[in-house]
């Protein structure tokens, strides 16, 4: 004798296992597109993030820099970017008002009231030797270029303050995808 088994689904439960493949798929594919945004996002802010870096040092070099001269001295300083470019650094303080550096600063980039540097400045209006567009080398040969610009006053005459900013060329002050802060450094130097 040979029993046979019913195999076969009740009838109102057949298709029930496309629709719960449909569904799963449709939940996986959402789960991928909020992970893409995720991962989109966090690359841009890692890019971000290294720009940011990377003004911080420049800004930190040329300050170390400037702060490393006699605070009486006119000497400038020679330093080279990863393009080969030579740049001139003016260490030549003035009194507050008392030089190119508008109502605040003394020579070089204008300051605002915050004593920070007025990014509102255009870059060619900086008096030569206050400012730079230093070419910074990057991983895999990638270069980027970053505004650098600062101020000296002389407090007395063997103390000096050093304002310095830097950001990179191309990022927006206001608004925008590029939007990145700019790096505001200063420091008391003397001898």
């Amino acid at each position: 004798m040979h029993t046979s088994i019913a195999t076969s689904r009740p009838h109102r439960e057949r298709g029930s296992m496309l629709i719960e493949l449909l569904f799963a798929t449709t939940i996986l594919t959402i789960g991928f597109g909020g992970i893409l945004v995720l991962l989109t996002g966090s690359m841009y802010s890692n890019s971000r993030s290294s720009n940011d870096t990377t003004s911080t040092m420049l800004a930190e070099h040329i300050l170390e820099q400037i702060s490393s001269t006699p605070a009486n001295s006119n000497t400038a300083l020679t330093i080279t970017d990863c393009a080969g470019t030579n740049w001139s650094i003016s260490v030549a303080g003035a009194a507050v008002n008392g030089g190119n550096g508008g109502s605040y600063g003394g020579n070089g980039a204008s300051l605002t009231s915050a004593a920070i540097v007025d990014w509102t400045q255009t870059y060619s209006n900086i008096p030569a030797g206050y400012a730079m567009q230093y070419v910074a080398c990057g991983s895999g040969g990638k270069q980027i270029t970053y505004d650098i610009r600062w101020d000296v006053v002389n407090m007395s005459t063997y103390t000096r303050m050093v304002m310095i900013s830097a950001r990179p060329v191309g990022s927006a002050y206001v608004g925008g995808l590029r939007y990145v802060v700019p790096v505001n450094l200063r420091t008391i130097a003397g001898m």
